[in-house]
């Protein structure tokens, strides 16, 4: 478990950098070449589908949904200190 919790901890470090990173070569002149490694900033466009445009009669009908299901694991932090109670 505090395995799991230390490396969710580090990839969220990473994460952050990655956006910090990536925010920084999207900048004009940026510098987007190393001796090993070069970046590519392309632009590219897809499709989405707004629900919101689709009429209440279709929203609400449960045909045209289904239930999809899974595991979700987390990790919480207990406390560092136990509480200690004395019972008389």
């Amino acid at each position: 478990m505090d395995e799991f919790a230390r490396l969710r901890d580090e990839i969220a470090e990473r994460e952050a950098r990655m956006k910090v990173l990536r925010e920084g070569f999207l900048n004009p002149g940026a510098r987007l070449r190393s001796n090993r490694f070069e970046v590519v900033v392309k632009v590219q466009s897809r499709r989405l589908f707004d629900r919101d445009k689709l009429p209440a009669a279709i929203l609400e009908d449960a045909r045209y949904w289904k239930v999809s299901v899974s595991q979700v694991v987390t990790v919480r932090a207990l406390a560092d200190e136990f509480e200690v109670v004395e019972r008389g």
